[in-house]
């Protein structure tokens, strides 16, 4: 049995070209609540693979501070940038199959693909700083393919704005 954590960067800035885009008040506030949400479900992902894009790089770093010294493998992956659910799917498959818990980080609209496909579900965006969390009935990642899955939580950052436009946090 393998397990997937399918996460949303967190919200970035506008202006800069796409890949250099940094995380913003928004999704700092995000990853804060995303942070406790899941160490209160108990993930512990062996590794995390996260796109080359600065927010994705920024989004797993701060997890990886949630995780302290039980997840210290971020695998930043220069192909996850902009990559479609079959090349995601090709880079899952060349996982070691002793890599059980796997947590991978990108942008949309791959994400929400990948999670819809993988899971044969219906299409549900996934929000900034989500974390879909997918059980896989595989005993190696190499057979790893579309309606493999069973979404077992969608967990979303409780982030709102209040009536003077600053970004709080529902905990």
């Amino acid at each position: 049995m393998k397990r997937l954590y399918i996460v949303r960067n967190a919200h970035a800035a506008i202006g800069a070209l796409d890949r250099e885009r940094e995380l913003d008040e928004q999704g700092l506030k995000e990853l804060e609540s995303i942070g406790s949400q899941i160490v209160a479900q108990g993930m512990r992902p062996n590794i995390i693979l996260t796109s080359s894009a600065r927010r994705s790089v920024e989004t797993a770093k701060h997890i990886r501070e949630v995780f302290g010294l039980l997840v210290n493998v971020i695998d930043i992956r220069e192909d996850l940038y902009d990559a479609d659910i079959h090349k995601i799917l090709e880079i899952l498959r060349l996982l070691p199959d002793e890599k059980n818990s796997v947590m991978l980080i990108a942008s949309n609209p791959s994400i929400t693909e990948l999670s819809t496909s993988i899971t044969n579900s219906e299409y549900e965006d996934i929000p900034n700083g989500a974390v879909v969390v997918v059980e896989l009935r595989l005993r190696h990642w190499k057979d790893l393919g579309l309606r493999e899955g069973r979404k077992l939580a969608l967990i979303k950052p409780q982030v709102t704005e209040n009536n003077t436009g600053k970004i709080t946090v529902n905990l």
